[in-house]
């Protein structure tokens, strides 16, 4: 069972009454993790600009000048920027940017933070120092990748408006559980041997994900579709926000398409995928007629 938890961001996270009981090292590690829990997003390997750039954008003082002063002294990180302001998901009118400044301004400040996130994970997916959790962190990057890019291709259709927001939910679905097994390696590489890891890794990543983009400022609706990512499958109501319906419409999707044995575990997931309405029709009717759009930002975001 999920545990019901409040949390509150800033100093730390302060853990409200569990429903679930905590009989392993696992999860009283993750318990303490969570209580711990800071804005910076300590997490070993994550690249140094991109926390700096995190934090800056944190701050309603921020202006372009700083988010360009914090991209340009990483200049991978640079480069990432302009491939994305002039790929074909971004750039369809082929009006090519030539300077960081003009990216910047082109793809937004949630856009930003998204395509930042996105080139940390791809450094740490390839980081050797992280041994064991490197197959992990690659599935992370993948997954995260390609529910983005459902999200956002879906949202433009559905709403025809805010699809950043869209896939900056599912990029960050996952932040949770990148924190969980970065620390969890860190502190005892051991632990994945706990035969309750598993399951405390799936229970509390919405939760702890859902606390670091409140430490980062996101907007709410963000935070709740981050936490409730899982709602389908956990028989929640169906009268959430509508991001929060297309997240778990395109969590759910993908899992399906890469564990095959999700559909003896629930034989009705495709009924429950069917069921998600979200503004101009149905999830999977939107899926159908957004598949270039998809596989155009799966390729931008994978670049």
């Amino acid at each position: 069972t999920r545990p019901r938890t409040i949390l509150s961001a800033g100093s730390g996270i302060h853990l409200g009454r569990q429903i679930m009981t905590a009989d392993s090292r696992t999860f009283q590690f993750v318990q303490q993790l969570a209580a711990n829990l800071k804005p910076e997003l300590d997490l070993p390997a994550f690249p140094q600009v991109v926390r700096r750039l995190q934090i800056a954008l944190i701050s309603d003082r921020t202006t372009i000048k700083d988010i360009v002063s914090i991209i340009s002294s990483e200049p991978a990180l640079s480069a990432r920027f302009m491939q994305m302001a002039n790929s074909a998901a971004m750039n369809p009118g082929g009006t090519p940017v030539a300077s960081l400044n003009n990216a910047v301004n082109r793809l937004g400040f949630n856009l930003v933070r998204t395509v930042a996130t996105a080139f940390a994970l791809r450094q740490l997916s390839r980081d050797s120092s992280l041994g064991a959790i490197r197959p992990d962190l690659e599935q992370v990057w993948k997954t995260s990748n390609e529910v983005a890019a459902i999200c956002y291709a879906v949202a433009k259709q559905a709403f025809g408006r805010q699809p950043d927001e869209a896939m900056m939910a599912g990029l960050l679905h996952s932040i949770g559980r990148l924190y969980i097994l970065m620390h969890a390696h860190q502190n005892d590489p051991t632990m994945r041997q706990d035969p309750a890891f598993a399951e405390t890794l799936e229970t509390w990543q919405p939760i702890i994900g859902k606390a670091i983009l409140e430490a980062w400022g996101l907007p709410r609706r963000i935070c709740d579709a981050v936490e409730n990512q899982d709602y389908l499958l956990d028989g929640g109501s169906a009268d959430l926000e509508p991001l929060t319906r297309l997240l778990s419409a395109a969590k759910l999707r993908h899992r399906l398409e890469v564990e095959p044995e999700l559909r003896l575990q629930h034989p009705n997931a495709e009924f429950m995928l069917g069921s998600v309405n979200l503004g101009k029709g149905s999830f999977m009717d939107l899926v159908a007629v957004s598949q270039a759009d998809i596989a155009s930002m799966q390729q931008a975001l994978a670049a």
